[in-house]
């Protein structure tokens, strides 16, 4: 036998920050390993399952798959419909199934019949999908929430699926976080590292960043303020990627006898005195339609502060309204140094405009508006401005995160965009009655 030890003198605590990465990415942490690589540690993953046979098809799981691709239109078409079968029909159940847990996926038999599994069951059933449709595919683990190491040892706490296409790359899907998701592979996992179990193995690599614009939340309003101070207007919503899955949840996380409660919510948080007369929507369960899109129309009584002098008010698309779709307007930007990485929910684009129509047969001018530094580094950008033209004031703000994590020296720049919307949310609008 042999005996190791392991020592570290002078641990300090480490201090948890808000949004900060894992505790484990931070502080000190002892990795054993009896695999001499990655390719190694791959070899051996890909093996346990094979020789299992966790991806052998049956006539039942062939004649479903057969049906599902009736009409696909391309092996993408193809590879997004088993995707979406496999993340919505597939339910995530984390029990326990006794032996031969841990590594060893489950055979695509037992989850087909169950229609239940955890997160490797449902990398499963799609890899073994897959293969009945034609496709080469695999097994592959990550570690969500936190970084792997580049020490070959067990860093894993989530299994996912690759499928080899004709451009001969590895594609990642991930059936777990993608139900009611227009994504194959979900972009919180971004910058994220990945084992593939292939054949000959594989070395450890990180998912890309996705870009910003992927996952864009764009509101456009248009609205008219009254001599008493009344508004009333209407705003079309439209999201994509993780934005579209925020939004899109007001609808799939819940019963449909909360879809009104919820939508309106997320203006009366903000506005408990709107009245909303209109909403328009397509069905929220046909996500691969499109983005989704939303219309609201509404009317809000003494929204504005109107004098012989002035009208006062914040711009409705400018408040904090659907912020479920805008993750960054709640950190702690009181915060000026940060002294470990941090992390968002995904990279994001929010564009807001708006329109408004102030009374007639008056002449205005800006006594005041909120300014924001336009500016734009590899981390976020951000550009806002108001505009008044005869009657009519011009809201335009749009800003840019563009990572998922991110290092303590880039949260100045984040912390400089999000500052900069979170000025235009909270400060008023001063329109002065020549």
């Amino acid at each position: 036998k042999m005996l190791y030890s392991f020592t570290k003198k002078d641990v300090g605590p480490v201090k948890r920050e808000p949004w900060m990465v894992a505790s484990s990415d931070v502080a000190p942490k002892l990795l054993i390993s009896t695999s001499p690589d990655w390719y190694a540690k791959a070899v051996w993953f890909h093996g346990v399952n094979e020789d299992f046979g966790s991806f052998e098809y049956t006539p039942a799981i062939k004649a479903k798959v057969d049906k599902i691709l009736r009409g696909a239109v391309d092996e993408m078409d193809s590879v997004s419909r088993l995707t979406h079968w496999c993340a919505d029909e597939i339910r995530y159940s984390g029990i326990s199934m006794g032996e031969g847990e841990g590594y060893t996926l489950h055979k695509g038999e037992m989850t087909f019949t169950d229609r239940c599994g955890v997160c490797k069951d449902k990398a499963g059933m799609l890899v073994t999908m897959l293969r009945a449709a034609g496709f080469e595919s695999y097994p592959a683990m990550t570690m969500a929430g936190s970084r792997i190491d580049y020490i070959p040892a067990d860093q894993f706490n989530h299994s996912v699926t690759v499928v080899k296409l004709s451009d001969g790359e590895w594609h990642l899907l991930d059936p777990t976080w993608v139900p009611f998701l227009r994504e194959l592979w979900s972009s919180a996992e971004q910058q994220q590292n990945y084992l593939m179990g292939i054949p000959g193995g594989s070395d450890l690599a990180i998912t890309p960043i996705s870009p910003a614009e992927n996952h864009y939340l764009k509101i456009l309003g248009s609205s008219s303020v009254h001599e008493d101070g009344t508004l009333e207007g209407e705003i079309t919503l439209e999201a994509e990627g993780q934005s579209d899955g925020s939004i899109r949840g007001l609808f799939t996380r819940s019963s449909k006898d909360r879809w009104k409660q919820n939508l309106e919510g997320q203006i009366k948080n903000t506005h408990p005195l709107a009245e909303i007369t209109t909403t328009e929507y397509a069905d929220p369960y046909d996500y691969m339609a499109g983005p989704i899109k939303i219309k609201i129309s509404y009317r809000i009584p003494d929204f504005a502060i109107v004098t012989d002098e002035n009208i006062i008010f914040i711009p409705f698309v400018a408040s904090r309204i659907f912020t479920r779709g805008m993750a960054h307007m709640y950190h702690n930007t009181g915060i000026e140094k940060r002294n470990y990485a941090f992390r968002d929910r995904c990279s994001r684009m929010v564009h807001l405009q708006e329109k408004i129509a102030l009374p007639d047969n008056m002449e205005f001018s800006i006594k005041y508006a909120p300014e924001a530094d336009t500016f734009a580094t590899e981390t976020a950008s951000f550009e806002g401005k108001y505009e008044l033209n005869e009657n009519t004031l011009l809201l335009d703000e749009k800003l840019s995160l563009n990572k998922r994590i991110y290092e303590a020296e880039e949260w100045p720049d984040y912390r400089k965009a999000v500052m900069a919307q979170k000025k235009f949310a909270e400060e008023a609008v001063i329109i002065r009655l020549k």
